[in-house]
C-alpha cells in the first residue's frame, strides 16, 4: 500500500478521492466497514451527470488507500496526502458535540494525524479543506504535483471546477452522505451547544499550546 489518502472525518477526503480518480484515471479506495454500506471507489458512485472517470485497466498498488487515522501498521507506504480542516468544525461535531478526549477515536486521533504526517520522510502534500473550497485551481495544481495525472484531464478539470465541485458532492451508493455542511467554511462550530463550548475551547486551547501544532493555531487563528 504505496499511497495513502489521510485525513480526520469531515475533512473533505470524498472530495480529494473525486479529483484524484478523475485526473490519474485510477480509481481510490475507502475505508473497509463504515457504515451500512461499502465506501465503494468514487467512480462507482452515480452523480448527476456523466463525469469522464475513464477508469479500466489499473494497477491497485498504484492506487491510493483512504484513511481516518495513522496507517502505522503499513510499513511500505511511500506518498502521503493529508487533508486538515479546522479542528473547531470537525473534533465535536464527529463525536455529536459530545466531548471525547481520551482514547482510541478521541479528538487525540486527529493530533495523532498529524504527528503521522511530521514523521513521514517519504513525498508527501498537505492540503487545508478551506483552501480546497476558496481557491479550486490552486488545489488542482497542488494535488498534481504529486499525483500521475493525465496532461489532457487537468486542463479540462480546471475549465469545468466549478461544475465538477457541485457534481462531486451528489454522488450516491456510497457509506457516507454528502456536503453536510454545504461546502461552508465555518459551519459547525456556531452550533456546538453552550454547556460544552467553554470546556471544548479550553481543551483545544490547551492542545495548541505544544509547538507542533503551531502552524494549526496560526492557520486558523485559535
Amino acid at each position: 500500500m504505496k499511497k495513502i489518502l489521510l485525513s480526520y472525518p469531515r475533512s473533505g477526503n470524498h472530495l480529494v478521492r473525486f479529483f484524484i480518480e478523475l485526473l490519474t484515471e485510477t480509481p481510490t479506495f475507502g475505508c473497509v466497514g463504515i457504515g451500512k454500506q461499502t465506501d465503494v471507489e468514487i467512480y462507482k458512485n452515480v452523480f448527476k451527470k456523466k463525469i469522464d472517470f475513464n477508469i479500466a485497466a489499473y494497477d491497485k498498488s498504484e492506487c491510493y488507500h483512504k484513511f481516518h487515522c495513522p496507517p502505522v501498521e503499513h510499513t511500505d507506504v511511500e506518498y502521503l496526502i493529508l487533508i486538515v480542516r479546522n479542528p473547531r468544525e470537525v473534533l465535536l461535531r464527529h463525536h455529536n458535540y459530545k466531548m471525547v478526549t481520551d482514547g482510541d477515536g478521541s479528538f487525540q486521533e486527529y493530533f495523532n494525524i498529524i504527528d503521522y504526517y511530521n514523521n513521514f520522510t517519504g513525498k508527501k502534500l498537505l492540503l487545508f479543506y478551506e483552501d480546497i473550497l476558496t481557491n479550486k485551481d490552486n488545489f488542482i495544481n497542488d494535488i498534481c504535483k504529486i499525483i500521475d495525472f493525465k496532461n489532457n484531464k487537468k486542463i479540462s478539470v480546471i475549465e469545468n471546477i466549478e461544475e465538477l465541485f457541485v457534481l462531486s458532492s451528489t454522488g450516491k451508493n456510497r457509506s457516507w452522505g454528502g456536503f453536510n455542511s454545504k461546502s461552508e467554511i465555518n459551519y459547525y462550530y456556531k452550533k456546538i451547544p453552550i454547556k460544552i463550548k467553554a470546556k471544548f475551547d479550553n481543551y483545544l486551547s490547551n492542545k495548541l499550546l505544544d509547538p507542533k501544532y503551531l502552524f494549526i493555531k496560526e492557520k486558523y487563528n485559535l
